[in-house]
C-alpha cells in the first residue's frame, strides 16, 4: 500500500524551496551577522532629513555637504584599527561582542547628539563622525563573523551575497517612511527615532554565540612577527590624529594630505598582511570606479527649490530605489557571484551611463518635451536605474572573503574594505572640486547642467582599467587549471 505524502509537508517543503530559489540557503547562524547590516540599512531613515536639515537648519552649500562627506568617509578608510583591535585585543575577553556594544554606543550618542542641541556646521561633522564610528565598527565585527560563520566556500559567497540583500532590506524598511517622518515630525524627532538602530544591534550582541577564544592569527603566526597587529594600530591611530590636527587646526590642502597619507598607509597595510596580487589589482580598479566625482547636494536642492519635490517625495524615490536595488541584486545574484567583476564592471557602468541621461535631461525641460510631469520622469528614472547601484559590491565582497586569513578575519576585511572607502573619500574630495569650478549653490544653479555632464563623462575614463584586470583574471584561471 502506497503512502499519500501529507499536503502542509509539502506546502512547506515548496515554500521553503521558493525561499531559496531567491535567498540561497538560510542558516539561524547567520542571523547576528544579517541584523547587523539590516541595522545598517536602516539607518537610510535619516537621509531625507539630514538633506533638509543641511539645507534649511544648517544653511550647508552643496560643496560644504561633500566635504562634510569627505570627513565621514575617513572613518571607513581607518577599519583596519577596529579590525586589528577586534581579532588581537580582547575587551573583557570579547573578540566579537564587546567591540559590537562599543560601535551601538557611538552610534546612539551620535543620534543623541543631532537630536537634541546640533546647531552649527562643526558640531554636525562632530555627531555625524560618532554615528559614523560607530557602525563602522559593528561593520568590521559583521564582516568578521560573515567569515567565521560559513562552514565552507559556497556558504562564504552565499552569506556575503545575504548580506547585501540583508542591508537593502533595511534601507527598504525605511525608505517612504523617513521622507513621511521627515514632513511629519521634522529632523530631529527622525534623529531620536534612529536612536532605536544601535539599541537593536546592541540586542543582537547577545544573540552570538560563546567565544571560544583568540585563535592564532597567520598574520603573526611567523616567528618575530608578533609584531604586525601593533603596527597596524599604531599606524592606524597616528593617521586619525593626524587627520584631527589638520582639521582643528585649520591647514590648507588638508583633505589633499590626509587623502595621500591614507592611500600611502593602506598600501603599507595591505603588502604587511600580505594580499594576493589578483585581489590588489581587483581591489585598485573598483577604487578607480568608485573614486569617480558626484554631482553632489545640488542637484537635490536644485530638485527641491526649483521642481518642488518635498520630503515625502523623495522619501518614495528612495524606497523604490531600495526596492528595486534589492530585486536587481536578487535576480542577478548567482550571474555577480560566479562571473568575473570585469564582466560585472562593464556593463553596470555603461548601462549606468545612459540611465544617468534622464536626470541631465531633467534639468534641461526634457520632461516637458515629452509631455511628463516632473515628479513622473524622476520617478521613472529611479525605477529604470535604481538596481545598478549594488550590483558592484557583491564580487568584490567574495574576493575579500576568500583571500581572509584565518583568525585575522576582521583585520582582512577592514584593510581591504578601507581602500574601497578611502575611494569614496576622494570622490567626495573630487565632488568638492567640481562643485567649486562650476560654482553650484542655492543662489545659482545655472551651471548645474554642465557639471552633471562633466560628471558623466569621467564617470567612463575607469573603464580603461579594466583590460589589466580582464588579464589578471585569465591568469588566475590559468594557475588554478595548472595547480
Amino acid at each position: 500500500m502506497s503512502v499519500q505524502p501529507d499536503p502542509e509537508l509539502a506546502g512547506q517543503s515548496l515554500a521553503l524551496r521558493l525561499v531559496e530559489r531567491f535567498f540561497g540557503r538560510l542558516r539561524l547562524r547567520f542571523l547576528p551577522v544579517l541584523l547587523a547590516y539590516f541595522c545598517y540599512g536602516a539607518s537610510a531613515l535619516t537621509g531625507v532629513a539630514l538633506v533638509f536639515f543641511e539645507k534649511n537648519e544648517l544653511g550647508l552649500t552643496p560643496a560644504d555637504v561633500a566635504e562634510i562627506g569627505f570627513w565621514l568617509g575617513l572613518p571607513w578608510s581607518m577599519k583596519m584599527v577596529a579590525g586589528t583591535a577586534s581579532d588581537h585585543y580582547p575587551i573583557f575577553g570579547s573578540r566579537r561582542k564587546a567591540y559590537l556594544l562599543v560601535g551601538a554606543f557611538c552610534s546612539l550618542l551620535g543620534y543623541a547628539w543631532l537630536a537634541t542641541v546640533v546647531g552649527v556646521k562643526a558640531h554636525f561633522l562632530l555627531a555625524m563622525l560618532m554615528v559614523t564610528v560607530g557602525f563602522m565598527i559593528q561593520d568590521v565585527v559583521a564582516d568578521a563573523l560573515s567569515v567565521e560563520v560559513a562552514e565552507h566556500e559556497e556558504e562564504l559567497k552565499q552569506i556575503q551575497a545575504l548580506g547585501r540583500v540583508a542591508l537593502l532590506f533595511g534601507s527598504i524598511s525605511v525608505g517612504y517612511l523617513g521622507g513621511w517622518l521627515a514632513g511629519q515630525i521634522g529632523a530631529r524627532n527622525v534623529f531620536a527615532m534612529a536612536m532605536f538602530l544601535p539599541l537593536l544591534v546592541a540586542a543582537s550582541a547577545y544573540m552570538l554565540p560563546a567565544e571560544k577564544g583568540s585563535r592564532q592569527s597567520s598574520i603573526d603566526d611567523t616567528p618575530g612577527a608578533g609584531w604586525k597587529p601593533a603596527v597596524i594600530m599604531a599606524s592606524g591611530l597616528a593617521y586619525a590624529s593626524l587627520g584631527a590636527a589638520l582639521q582643528l587646526f585649520e591647514v590648507a590642502y588638508a583633505q589633499e594630505i590626509v587623502l595621500v597619507v591614507s592611500g600611502l598607509l593602506i598600501a603599507f597595510l595591505l603588502k604587511l598582511v600580505g594580499i594576493s596580487r589578483s585581489v590588489v589589482i581587483a581591489s585598485l580598479v573598483i577604487f578607480l570606479f568608485r573614486s569617480i566625482p558626484g554631482v553632489g547636494q545640488g542637484y537635490q536642492y536644485w530638485a527641491i527649490d526649483r521642481l518642488g519635490f518635498d520630503e515625502r517625495f523623495l522619501g518614495l524615490l528612495a524606497q523604490v530605489s531600495s526596492v528595486l536595488s534589492l530585486a536587481g541584486l536578487l535576480i542577478f545574484r548567482k550571474t555577480i557571484v560566479e562571473r568575473p567583476v570585469s564582466f560585472t564592471l562593464l556593463w553596470v557602468v555603461l548601462a549606468g551611463s545612459v540611465l544617468y541621461l534622464p536626470s541631465i535631461g531633467l534639468f534641461y525641460g526634457a520632461n516637458e518635451w515629452l509631455g511628463i510631469t516632473p515628479r513622473m520622469f524622476a520617478f521613472i528614472d529611479t525605477t529604470i536605474s535604481a538596481p545598478l547601484g549594488q550590483l558592484t559590491m557583491v564580487p568584490i565582497l567574495v574576493l575579500i572573503a576568500k583571500s581572509a586569513k584565518p583568525g585575522a578575519e576582521a583585520t582582512t576585511f577592514a584593510i581591504m574594505a578601507s581602500l574601497m572607502n578611502l575611494a569614496l573619500s576622494a570622490s567626495e574630495l573630487f565632488t568638492r572640486y567640481v562643485n567649486d569650478v562650476f560654482s553650484v549653490s542655492q543662489q545659482d544653479y545655472s551651471n548645474l547642467g554642465r557639471l552633471m555632464i562633466t560628471v558623466g563623462v569621467i564617470g567612463l575614463l575607469p573603464l580603461c582599467a579594466l583590460p589589466m584586470l580582464r588579464r589578471e583574471e585569465r591568469a588566475g584561471s590559468g594557475r588554478e587549471r595548472t595547480g
